[in-house]
């Protein structure tokens, strides 16, 4: 019921969850009236009316909830919602909610050995090593991991809310390995906190990198190789122009740069996420500076 709910009342929303509800009620109506004329009719038909309903749907529910919210300006606000997709989307996700990380017990904790932003951003490599401490046994810390993931084996979880459920990811008796859940984002390029136990005099150390997982990593070198590979082969065709051996390769750099940095933009802040996540999910400090990470 919350889902459904969270659909025309963005109360305790992020951003990116505002973002593909409105993305929804936006696309939504023209793909059912789509499915339906290709069932009954077998045939792709589109009254210029259906068009409209889009729109208008995603104005009211922005109308409605900014009402609701007591924000200002709230005509202005449903107006470009309705009229300017994407952009307009992304507008009132940041006004709505102008908090991307809530405030919990952690405050404002952040890693000491934390990169620099732009770092994070283009470096794959950039990680954060750090050394948590908890009371809480290693079979606590995997059950309370568990219960704060989305998990496929769970269907209930699919649609919980990002405030229930706010990681994904794998956690077995042994360590863990999460991300921040992205509405319409796949996992690949998204930071990554991983991490083992240990048992020390009664507490449980928690031994943790935060950074792009070695997938990642491995797949960023591998890309590139592959187009200094191609560039090697377009080079030594003689039959091609010094264009056309040009071209190939730096379309494939372009497109990679383009899509590696609005993942990791999106991503940018997942590492301080993370690391408050798991300082106040498994109730540890930090005890990097006293323990070998």
């Amino acid at each position: 019921m919350a889902f459904l709910r969270s659909a025309v009342i963005f109360d305790g929303l992020t951003r990116g969850e505002i973002f593909a509800r409105l993305f929804l009620w936006w696309f939504g109506p023209g793909f059912v009236a789509l499915f339906f004329d290709l069932l009954f009719r077998s045939t792709v038909y589109r009254d210029p009316l259906v068009s409209f309903i889009g729109p208008v749907l995603t104005a009211a529910v922005v109308w409605h909830d900014a009402r609701r919210a007591g924000l200002r300006n709230v005509p202005l606000l449903a107006v470009v919602a309705g009229a300017v997709p994407l952009l307009g989307w992304l507008y009132y996700a940041y006004v709505r909610a102008p908090r991307t990380t809530p405030v919990t017990a952690t405050g404002s904790a952040l890693p000491a050995n934390r990169p620099a932003a732009l770092r994070r951003l283009l470096d794959p490599f950039a990680s954060e090593r750090v050394v948590l401490e908890t009371s809480l046994s290693a079979s606590e810390c995997a059950e309370r991991l568990r219960q704060s993931k989305v998990s496929l084996l769970a269907p209930s979880s699919w649609f919980s809310l990002n405030r229930d459920r706010p990681v994904h990811g794998r956690v077995s008796a042994g360590g863990f390995a999460l991300k921040r859940r992205h509405p319409m984002t796949r996992e690949g390029l998204i930071t990554q906190a991983s991490g083992r136990y240990e048992d020390r005099l009664g507490t449980t150390l928690i031994h943790v990198r935060i950074g792009l997982s070695v997938f990642d990593r491995v797949f960023t070198i591998l890309w590139l190789g592959f187009v200094a590979l191609s560039f090697l082969v377009f080079s030594g065709s003689g039959s091609a122009s010094l264009q056309q051996r040009w071209m190939f390769p730096i379309f494939m750099v372009l497109i990679f740069a383009l899509v590696f940095v609005l993942v990791r933009l999106i991503a940018l802040n997942d590492d301080a996420f993370l690391y408050r996540f798991l300082l106040s999910g498994l109730e540890a400090q930090d005890v990097t500076e006293r323990e070998p990470v």
